[in-house]
């Protein structure tokens, strides 16, 4: 995930430049924690490794070291950290067959589908696989999100217009589906064509209005079981970071998306637009999640 480096003060940086600023987290960590191995059958020592920009933006390694002390690095990514729990709902830990990393998955009813995120601290609460330790396991509680941006606008607040005809006419929608889930399988064409009936009103509004004056937000994975999505969020509250070596601000927005709560880091150069309190922030973010215990 090299494109989105910028998100943590590392804009327009070059691989040779990412390169020293690896090599500065090898030789200097800020943290190290070493995976569990309740096995015992771990020949190498698994470790992560953590170098901070600037309060919470940092870069993280994964390796191993070698019975020499050398550091051998497989993994590495920028994160954008937070202890503040954004779920509590369980997850399933997949990991990624070509990287040295996992997503967790918490299927999530408000987004109907499942979430898909970058698992931060994956050697904290696993020996590297796919089951949280029993330790952990014990100890869980919850999930917080974070994720970061390469590519972002500002929109303005969407306003409070309503329409009470269509509130009303998806009010019907509703009923008709708990109809179907109830087994009345004749309430299908009445479905269709409310549904019809619904487009026909939010077409007419978007023509009118934009199609940013009509959404409040989305929350779009890019693929199916991605962990990069497309956001349209409210901001509740932006804090600027200045990177100290390099003079660049990072904007840390509180996102309000589709029932989520979240912290977007992105670059002041990657952003167009004001980033203010009531405002909405459009962009490509890439998820991460820590697991608390």
């Amino acid at each position: 995930m090299n494109e989105f480096y910028s998100a943590v003060g590392l804009y327009n940086y070059g691989l040779n430049d990412l390169e020293d600023i690896f090599r500065e987290t090898e030789s200097h960590p800020d943290t190290e924690i070493e995976a569990r191995d309740e096995s015992g059958e771990n020949t190498e020592r698994k470790i992560e490794i953590t170098r901070y920009v600037k309060d919470n933006l940092g870069i993280r390694e994964r390796g191993f070291v070698y019975r020499d002390g050398s550091f051998v690095r497989q993994r590495v990514f920028p994160i954008v950290e937070s202890d503040r729990k954004a779920l509590s709902d369980e997850v399933s830990i997949i990991e990624l067959k070509n990287s040295t990393g996992s997503l967790t998955r918490v299927d999530q009813a408000q987004l109907g589908c499942s979430l898909f995120t970058y698992l931060q601290n994956l050697y904290e609460v696993t020996d590297g696989g796919e089951m949280l330790t029993e330790e952990s396991s014990v100890l869980y509680n919850g999930i917080s999100l974070t994720g970061l941006s390469n590519s972002g606008m500002i929109l303005l607040p969407k306003g409070e217009e309503k329409d009470d005809e269509l509130e009303k006419i998806e009010g019907r929608r509703r009923k008709i589906k708990d109809e179907l889930f109830s087994g009345n399988d004749n309430a299908y064409e009445e479905l269709t064509l409310t549904e019809m009936e619904i487009y026909s009103k939010i077409d007419k509004r978007v023509k009118n209005n934009g199609v940013y004056g009509v959404i409040q937000n989305t929350f779009m994975p890019k693929w199916i079981d991605e962990d990069v999505y497309f956001v349209i969020g409210t901001i509740e509250d932006c804090r600027e970071t200045k990177i100290d070596f390099n003079g660049q601000l990072v904007y840390q927005l509180d996102l309000s998306c589709c029932g989520l709560n979240f912290i977007v880091a992105i670059n002041r150069s990657c952003l167009l637009g004001e980033p203010l309190e009531g405002r909405r922030f459009k962009g490509k973010v890439w998820m991460q999640s820590k697991i608390l215990i």
